[in-house]
């Protein structure tokens, strides 16, 4: 590889994709702000792009984006502004200048299939979130410099549903889960190590849609579950059916497989329980 750019180093997933790269590789970072040792780039405001740190054999990895699907259905237009108007920008421009790029899309662009399936599969987004990642990866679909990563569920010590499972058993409190909600869980540190393994082997792979997701489609139930066992064991919880409006914004099953990932990382990814077995053995990172 010649040199690795991270947008969105400075978020959930393109922090420690950022962190990595730097070990073995000249890496650059993006953030909103420009701090932390990053550049700044702002892909709400496409017009001010400074493309002096793009050359030709970059390889770009796209993780910034509003992902949070009901910031995206009730804030629409800056949502836009940002997922399809700036990053189509900026993808275009970086491919223009002989730069590969890596996409982050997501699972919800399949929308509802409670049958497993692969990268094979017709797209049916459901909410707003989706129907923005599709649009991108239909703008780019067949460009030898473009690829997509469409991540399931990202896991974590540090994701959003685990934070609120470990603040209910810390105070004692049972934790309200929704039931159905299903998706293929994969753990962090696997989509780090995929998406570095692609930047790195990119002509190895001629796919241009990779599935990232974990081994089972677990429901959040499930998740809690993995969770008590090996960590939280105090942790209470109910089941709760979400109302109508939940799953307007996000599918209720998204039972996703790949043909693609287990070969890309050269193991099985992890499950949920080895996963979180392997977070919370450690330090906070």
């Amino acid at each position: 590889m010649k040199r690795i750019i991270v947008v969105g180093a400075t978020g959930y997933i393109g922090q420690y994709i950022f962190n990595k790269a730097k070990i073995y590789a000249l890496a650059i970072g993006t953030s909103t702000t420009g701090k932390n040792k990053t550049l700044q780039l702002d892909l709400g405001y496409s017009s001010s792009f400074d493309w002096s740190f793009v050359s030709p054999g970059d390889t770009i990895l796209l993780a910034a984006a509003i992902s949070a699907p009901d910031v995206c259905a009730r804030e629409y237009d800056r949502a836009w502004a940002v997922n399809v108007t700036g990053t189509s920008a900026f993808i275009s421009g970086a491919i223009d200048r002989g730069a590969r790029v890596i996409f982050f899309s997501s699972d919800a662009v399949y929308g509802e299939r409670e049958d497993e399936f692969d990268e094979r599969a017709a797209c049916n987004p459901i909410g707003e979130y989706a129907v923005m990642k599709r649009e991108v990866e239909q703008r780019f679909a067949g460009n030898a410099l473009f690829k997509v990563i469409r991540l399931s569920y990202v896991f974590s010590r540090e994701d959003k549903f685990t934070r609120y499972l470990a603040g209910c058993a810390q105070r004692n409190e049972q934790a309200d889960l929704f039931h159905p909600f299903s998706r293929a869980i994969v753990h962090r540190d696997d989509v780090v190590a995929g998406a570095l393994a692609l930047a790195e082997h990119w002509d190895d792979f001629p796919e241009q849609i990779i599935n990232f997701g974990g081994p089972q489609i677990l429901s959040r139930v499930d998740f809690a579950e993995c969770l008590r066992e090996a960590h939280f064991h105090d942790l209470r919880f109910k089941i709760t059916e979400p109302d109508a409006d939940f799953f307007k914004n996000r599918p209720c099953i998204i039972a996703m497989t790949s043909t693609v990932f287990a070969r890309l990382l050269g193991r099985p990814p992890h499950s949920l329980c080895e996963a979180v077995q392997s977070e919370f053995a450690l330090p906070s990172k």
